[in-house]
């Protein structure tokens, strides 16, 4: 970002600065040129050690049975308001890569080397194709199961999900992060429990929390597309897009019981190259509905 300009060690196009104090004696020409090259050394080196702590870099660990050991789960990158979402297998490798910026969502498949894009546009063409996969199959029905086919495709389309989302009142620790729960019910029923810890109790918390609220807005972006998707949007997206923290708990609940709980296990500064949020080299775009190989 500096080539060619003071940084460099080039010629500057900055006008001269005024004359300054001379306490003892006037300085020469090569004095002062030689004081103002050091003035712009320490400036550079100090921009250069902003730009080195703008990124973070957040480890979720999932909660493993009695007497196991919780091992990361996933790994989120955030730096410059872009997201990356790194889901991890069983071994730890990355088996999925989300992108989340330029207004669109990048899905990454690793192992199959594949990529697919999600805007406004492909969401919408991936949600049309499925009902005409869907009207195609009901033509090949008889008349009596077309109906119950069709009225059943009609009922879901126009069923809503009555989600909710309010504070819970209380407090917990995770590590050394205090937060507060927020709790998501889902038709009346608790689904899932956030713990909120404020941004700057973490490191890199302002880069983080902007780049969490530039997804949120993203996801609803696209989902809006189709009207019937961005109804049964979840208020995790407006948690995400409205708090002032990161959750750093996350439980899934079922009944009366946790049936998923991840936590941070650790976060750190962390100057990221900008290749962390590019697709990878040599992989190939599919389109929105292909599947993954595996599934």
């Amino acid at each position: 970002m500096f080539a060619g300009g003071a940084c460099s060690g080039q010629g500057s196009n900055a006008p001269a600065a005024g004359p300054a104090a001379q306490p003892e004696a006037v300085q020469s020409g090569d004095e002062r040129r030689t004081n103002v090259r050091h003035q712009i050394g320490w400036l550079c080196l100090s921009m250069l050690t902003v730009t080195a702590q703008a990124g973070v870099v957040v480890h979720m660990a999932q909660k493993g049975a009695a007497g196991e050991q919780a091992k990361d789960r996933s790994v989120i990158y955030a730096q410059d308001g872009f997201l990356r979402v790194d889901d991890l297998d069983s071994q730890g490798r990355v088996d999925r890569m989300t992108l989340f910026r330029d207004g669109v969502v990048w899905q990454v498949e690793i192992a199959e080397r594949t990529f697919q894009k999600f805007d406004k546009n492909a969401f919408a063409a991936q949600q049309g194709g499925m009902q005409a996969r869907m009207q195609a199959m009901a033509a090949t029905l008889p008349p009596d199961k077309r109906a119950v086919f069709e009225a059943r495709m009609q009922a879901m389309q126009q069923k809503a999900i009555d989600y909710s989302l309010a504070d819970a009142g209380r407090s917990e620790r995770v590590n050394t992060y205090s937060c507060e729960v927020w709790r998501v019910t889902r038709n009346g029923n608790v689904s899932a429990e956030y713990c909120i810890a404020a941004k700057g109790s973490l490191p890199g918390g302002d880069e983080l929390v902007d780049a969490s609220h530039k997804a949120a807005a993203i996801a609803v972006d696209v989902v809006s597309a189709v009207p019937q998707m961005a109804q049964a949007v979840p208020p995790l997206y407006l948690l995400y897009g409205k708090m002032d923290g990161f959750p750093v708990l996350v439980r899934q609940i079922s009944g009366n019981s946790t049936a998923d709980e991840t936590s941070l296990s650790r976060i750190e500064r962390q100057a990221l190259a900008p290749e962390k949020f590019e697709i990878p080299h040599g992989f190939t775009e599919t389109q929105p509905g292909a599947g993954r190989a595996k599934d």
